[in-house]
């Protein structure tokens, strides 16, 4: 049997054929994510995305004798994008990115409607223009004519599985991204709904993640030679579905997943819903399975810090990765040179997330000298990555009471050992390298095969172990203490206006 595992992210899609009962990757269609810029602005095109995975799909399906044996086809996505279909079922532009600002205002005026702290029981979420309801609530405060012709929205995800089924569906992870679900009982919430007036007939329907909701077009299987008993499934927001691969523990680990952004996910059998998570911004949701709850923050530009490095200061990516690995195999013999050579670099090139988010929040880079060579701002980059990453981690700690044993990473960090290294030696914490191929995919196609009785228990993927070094640590830790601390409250307050210029 095979299985098709679909991962449509901010900036690849990636369309995946695995052989059970391993999981074997046999063939990735890949493809750039269409996105369009206007200044800040930017839209993903989703059409221009569906022609690419009908693409990949027909691809896959020529890879194989019989493609009538493709089972399930299985679609995670990036959280809080929004697709709006109108009376005859075409796209109604704008499709606003995750990422995109345009609805600051509009998070604003939700809290103002309301209140933050009832927001937060309700969704276990806090607002932010990055979430659905902003988005809606922007499209009908600036396009009004675009507004009056919604038929249905839906995610990412959903917006795959509706031209695969025709249905109009969404699973509970990604409704737990919209600002819009009833974190307690798993339904929308009718009293957001009625306090901004929205159509619930444009909602789409809740589903559980991973599970057999309809079958394949009988004319799309024809188109792309599968079988028309293949089922469609959405395996949800896309860091949750990769967590599948890991079989991440409950309480004692956390899920670190990399990519534009970077993750850090902790499970538990019931949300927070109290002021303490919510004044920093951590946000509650629901699983893609085993009916746990998840606790889940995000940096915007983890990957993306690494991008822009190599934007302004390399030429190819290639470089990038000798750079790295020559610098690992420097940390390796002389660590306490690196760090005391380290430079202050906060992240926030497209804002902070938690447990201190601001959307207008700049990063920094702060003591270049004479002598500052690029490998050394490179290693900043990445120390400050964890530095971010190890906030974070503190918070979840004293939040939960709960120490956390292990840290499971997934996605192009397991490519970097230097990076991987540095997480364990800030974080002071085992870290567990999941180097496992297109995990988003190969995690939604097992969440899939699972909830479709194709296999009966989660296959065993292999990872590498990195063990912090105490002396590194305690390196690190003054730094963090007597550096990167008092530059990150400085900066915080300058970002929110508390400091005037004069």
């Amino acid at each position: 049997m095979y299985v098709i595992g679909i991962d449509i992210g901010t900036t690849n899609v990636k369309v995946c054929l695995f052989q059970l009962p391993n999981f074997e990757l046999l063939k990735l269609h890949r493809f750039p994510t269409p996105t369009k810029w206007e200044g800040k602005e930017s839209e993903f095109e989703a059409e221009k995305i569906w022609e690419g995975v009908k693409e990949g799909i027909s691809l896959l399906s020529k890879k194989i004798e019989n493609p009538q044996e493709i089972r399930t086809i299985s679609i995670a996505s990036a959280a809080q994008t929004i697709v709006l279909l109108d009376e005859q079922d075409q796209v109604l532009e704008p499709t606003i990115t995750w990422y995109d600002p345009r609805s600051k205002s509009e998070s604003d005026l939700v809290n103002n409607i309301v209140g933050s702290e009832e927001l937060y029981k309700t969704t276990g979420i806090v607002s932010h223009s990055n979430h659905s309801l902003t988005k809606l609530l922007w499209i009908r405060n600036h396009l009004p004519g675009q507004n009056a012709k919604i038929k249905k929205w839906t995610c990412l995800s959903g917006f795959i599985a509706f031209k695969l089924s025709g249905l109009y569906l969404t699973d509970v992870s990604l409704a737990s991204r919209t600002l819009l679900l009833d974190i307690t009982s798993g339904k929308w919430s009718k009293e957001l709904i009625e306090k901004f007036d929205l159509p619930l007939q444009t909602f789409p329907t809740i589903v559980e993640s991973g599970t057999a909701q309809a079958m394949l077009k009988e004319s799309l299987a024809m188109e792309t030679g599968l079988g028309s008993n293949t089922t469609i499934s959405i395996a949800g927001h896309d860091h949750m579905a990769g967590s599948v691969c890991t079989n991440l523990d409950v309480d004692k680990e956390l899920l670190n997943s990399t990519g534009t952004t970077e993750g850090l996910l902790l499970l538990k059998r019931e949300p927070f819903l109290n002021s303490d998570f919510q004044q920093y911004a951590i946000s509650n949701g629901l699983y893609v399975k085993d009916n746990l709850f998840s606790l889940y923050g995000s940096m915007p530009t983890a990957g993306y810090s690494l991008n822009w490095f190599m934007k302004n200061f390399l030429t190819s990516p290639a470089e990038l990765r000798q750079m790295s690995n020559d610098l690992y195999e420097e940390y390796q013999e002389k660590s306490s040179e690196l760090i005391e050579k380290l430079l202050v670099f906060i992240p926030h090139l497209r804002g902070s997330g938690p447990p201190y988010r601001d959307l207008h929040s700049k990063g920094l880079l702060y003591g270049i000298q004479d002598q500052t060579e690029k490998k050394d701002i490179l290693f900043s980059v990445f120390a400050g990555l964890c530095f971010e990453l190890k906030t974070l981690k503190d918070a979840y700690i004293n939040l939960t009471n709960h120490d956390i044993e292990s840290i499971k990473v997934i996605g192009p960090a397991t490519l970097n050992p230097l990076w991987l290294q540095l997480k364990a030696d800030i974080l002071n914490c085992e870290v567990l390298s999941y180097r496992t191929d297109e995990a988003v995919s190969k995690g939604g196609a097992i969440l899939a095969s699972l909830k479709q009785n194709l296999i009966d228990q989660i296959p065993v993927n292999l990872f590498d172990k990195y063990l912090p070094s105490q002396e590194n640590f305690k390196l690190y830790e003054e730094y963090f203490n007597r550096v990167y601390i008092p530059f990150s409250k400085v900066k915080r307050d300058f970002d929110l206006n508390k400091i005037k210029v004069t």
